[in-house]
C-alpha cells in the first residue's frame, strides 16, 4: 500500500508537482579564509568580472557532484596551489545577503583555516591574477585593510566572521 498525504499524493506525486513550482534556486560557491597569526590573509586578486582587479578570498562555485567544503578545497588549490584537508578548515557560516554578488542569487559557504604563513608555499593560478598575503588590522567592529586594496563582494563580511571565529578559538 502506497502512502499518501493529505491531499492523496504520494510522494512520487508530490515530487512531480513540487517541481513544477519553480522556485528559483540560488547558485552555491565556497570561500576559504586563510588566516596565518591572527593578522595575515591570503587573497587573491581577481583576473575577470566582476570585481575586475579587487582582492578576494580563494572560493568559487560548487560543482553538483561535491560538497560545499570540497569545493571550497578545490577552489583554494586552483586559486593558489594550497592544498589542505579537510581537517584542516572549519566552516564559519552561510553568506546570503541579497545583492552580495552582482551575477544574481549567490549564496557563499565560508570556511576558515587557521595556517603557519611561513609553511604555506602558493602561487596565483586559475582566475587569480595575483595571490598575497596581506596584513589585515581591526578597530573595534571594522576592519583597516591596506591602502590600495578593496575587498570584492561581500568578502569584509565573511572576513569579519572569520576573525569574531578566531577571538572565540583564542578564548578556548
Amino acid at each position: 500500500m502506497e502512502v499518501r498525504d493529505q491531499n492523496g499524493l504520494t510522494e512520487r506525486e508530490f515530487l512531480e508537482r513540487y517541481r513544477d513550482k519553480h522556485y528559483p534556486a540560488p547558485y552555491l560557491t565556497a570561500d576559504v579564509v586563510l588566516l596565518s597569526g591572527g593578522r595575515d590573509v591570503l587573497l587573491i586578486r581577481r583576473k575577470g568580472h566582476p570585481y575586475l582587479g579587487c582582492w578576494a578570498l580563494p572560493g568559487g562555485f560548487v560543482n553538483p557532484d561535491e560538497s560545499a567544503e570540497t569545493a571550497a578545497l578545490r577552489e583554494l588549490r586552483e586559486e593558489t596551489c594550497v592544498s589542505l584537508e579537510k581537517e584542516d578548515v572549519r566552516e564559519i557560516g552561510l553568506f546570503s545577503k541579497p545583492g552580495r554578488d552582482p551575477r544574481g542569487w549567490i549564496v557563499s559557504d565560508a570556511y576558515l583555516a587557521l595556517v603557519d604563513r611561513e609553511r604555506i608555499a602558493f602561487s596565483a593560478a586559475d582566475d587569480a591574477a595575483d595571490a598575497r598575503w596581506i596584513p589585515v588590522g581591526r578597530d573595534g567592529d571594522s576592519l583597516v585593510l591596506p591602502e590600495g586594496v578593496s575587498l570584492a563582494f561581500d568578502h569584509e563580511e565573511i572576513l569579519k566572521k572569520a576573525f569574531a571565529y578566531y577571538d572565540f578559538l583564542r578564548k578556548e
